[in-house]
């Protein structure tokens, strides 16, 4: 049959996996699925310790004192697998369809995201790779074996040593081409035993050549589930059945079924004896990335919202978490005709809520080159605040950079049903007196925006961690909001990495229209603009004061240098 031009259009509008031999070998680069970025956003190496933020009460005036910390070795990390309906559904489109779907928010707690299916070779959706590098979160594909079939494939590859050389430049071409970092791998059959060595060498030439293409961004992570001797064995554990494969590669993904039993001798599948199992090697204590599966099967605290119950016992250890299938808060709002819940967006954020402690809020790096030559203001950061889901289509290409710490309204109705709360909302842990996040569209605005409440006047509220250093450069922050929101009045203000408060002067609506006048074009805008004059400090924190008490809505943050 002769494929017509608007078949083969329909093909490349959308994202598939690659599910045998034959296509992987003969994949190429044929059409240009990535969207450019707009911005040089990069992640910062600073970071924000979730604990300490959490038990100071999300407060702006301690975050403004308190400078960023350091990325180091020891920090644990965190990294979210998303298995969904199998994979492929709404995301795999470039366009826009007439579908809501399952939205990630919460970027700036993440340090990997992997996109995973039941598929040979998994190729993550030109959505999530474009949400997670504007977020500087790493993102990987996912290869996998299983069953007899998938058992012949893999030991079709390790049969021939040019093979294995040839799947390895394929995959990283793969890789390359759509822009994600790495591989997990998840060898899911029996491998035959005089294999296995070729196995590890499969292994090691995959993480050498995702170096060589990403250097140290590049990753390669291999899950617990073959052992040494070929057999299908998950380990839930680091030990002498799965160690040279965490040898061979930056990680392992641990199995569900681990145990932290409070005292006595470490019992089988313990996180202590994961630990023990480094020796000398404490160092890599972060490259092991204990699986939480958000729906429960075996896994501590049985998954859902009592997550935080196994990631309290994986921090104890100082070890990294992988947490499992996140879309459960999507998926169980759902009901019996697939229509979505109105308690999801308050279980979505409740989930991400209790997690807090654990987590590390990441800065965007905005670099700044005063040695363009251009006399024009330059737009260096903006967003919408897109979450890529609207009222009647879901486009995850649509995404814009989310807030780095949103907060909801702890004051939500009591969620009920199968898998929630029973008794009453849990008591909350802080005491915030703000709420900032991206609207539901489902059950708000048509469009997402970004809704901001306070309960008293000459609240600061955090909008954003960023590196960002001006070198003596004026800086202009935009805000907008469409006329038919509330705007509320208010001020932007910045915390330095020395810890100084930092306040900017706002500009009268004609000077603002004489830098940027594209805003005015647009007559529906309600628009503020703050200037930061001749700084020479670097700022971490970006936050909104509200001079009184309500709602305030934004459509647009938007930073140019000028």
């Amino acid at each position: 049959m002769i494929r017509t031009q608007e078949a083969r259009l329909c093909e490349s509008m959308e994202c598939r996996p690659l599910k045998n031999l034959e296509e992987l070998f003969s994949w190429c680069p044929d059409v240009e699925l990535i969207q450019e970025q707009k911005f040089d956003i990069t992640r910062s190496k600073k970071y924000l310790d979730g604990k300490e933020w959490k038990n100071n009460n999300q407060d702006w005036t301690w975050l403004v004192k308190h400078p960023l910390k350091l990325h180091s070795k020891a920090k644990p990390r965190t990294l979210v697998c998303h298995d969904m309906m199998g994979g492929y559904i709404e995301d795999r489109f470039l366009e826009p369809v007439q579908q809501d779907s399952y939205s990630l928010l919460h970027w700036s707690g993440l340090d990997v995201f992997i996109y995973f299916s039941h598929n040979f070779i998994t190729i993550p959706p030109p959505g999530w790779i474009s949400a997670a590098k504007m977020h500087g979160v790493k993102i990987l594909g996912t290869i996998i074996t299983e069953w007899k079939e998938g058992k012949q494939i893999l030991e079709n590859i390790l049969r021939d040593e040019k093979k294995i050389d040839e799947f390895v430049d394929q995959c990283a071409s793969i890789a390359s081409f759509y822009g994600f970092q790495g591989w997990l791998l998840n060898i899911e059959n029996e491998v035959e035993w005089t294999l296995v060595p070729y196995l590890l060498e499969l292994v090691k030439k995959l993480t050498e050549r995702t170096h060589q293409d990403y250097g140290d961004e590049g990753m390669v992570l291999w899950y617990d589930s073959v052992t040494i001797e070929g057999k299908l064995r998950w380990q839930n554990e680091v030990n002498i059945m799965n160690k040279p494969f965490l040898d061979s590669c930056d990680g392992i993904f641990l199995n569900y079924g681990w145990r932290a039993p409070d005292c006595g001798d470490p019992s089988p599948h313990s996180l202590v004896r994961s630990v023990s199992s480094l020796g000398d090697n404490v160092s890599r204590r972060t490259d092991i990335f204990v699986g939480v599966d958000v729906f429960g099967r075996g896994c501590l605290g049985g998954g859902g919202l009592h997550c935080d119950l196994a990631m309290h016992k994986i921090r104890e250890q100082g070890l990294s978490t992988a947490i499992f299938a996140p879309g459960w808060t999507y998926e169980s709002s759902l009901n019996e005709d697939k229509v979505l819940s109105e308690d999801y967006f308050e279980k979505e954020h409740l989930f991400w809520d209790k997690l807090r402690p654990y987590l590390n809020f990441h800065a965007i790096c905005i670099p700044i080159d005063k040695d363009d030559g251009s006399t024009e203001p330059k737009l260096i950061f903006e967003t919408s605040f897109h979450c890529g889901r609207e009222k009647t289509s879901y486009h995850l290409l649509s995404m814009q950079p989310q807030p780095s710490l949103p907060i909801v309204d702890k004051h939500l109705k009591t969620i009920s049903g199968s898998g929630r709360w029973e008794g009453g909302p849990p008591t909350p842990s802080d005491k915030s007196q703000y709420s900032c996040h991206t609207t539901d569209p489902q059950s708000d605005n048509e469009v997402p925006s970004l809704t901001i409440q306070v309960q008293q006047a000459n609240t600061t509220v955090p909008l954003f961690l960023m590196d960002l250093a001006p070198q003596g450069s004026d800086v202009l922050f935009v805000l907008s909001s469409r006329s038919t929101d509330t705007l509320l009045t208010s001020h932007i203000v910045l915390g330095t990495e020395t810890g100084e408060e930092l306040e900017t002067a706002r500009l009268e609506n004609e000077i603002l229209s004489s830098f940027i006048p594209i805003f005015y074009n647009q007559q529906e805008d309600q628009v503020q603009g703050f200037l930061l004059q001749n700084c020479y400090d670097t700022i971490e924190k970006i936050g909104l004061r509200l001079d009184s008490p309500g709602n305030s809505s934004l459509s647009t943050l938007a930073i140019y240098r000028l």
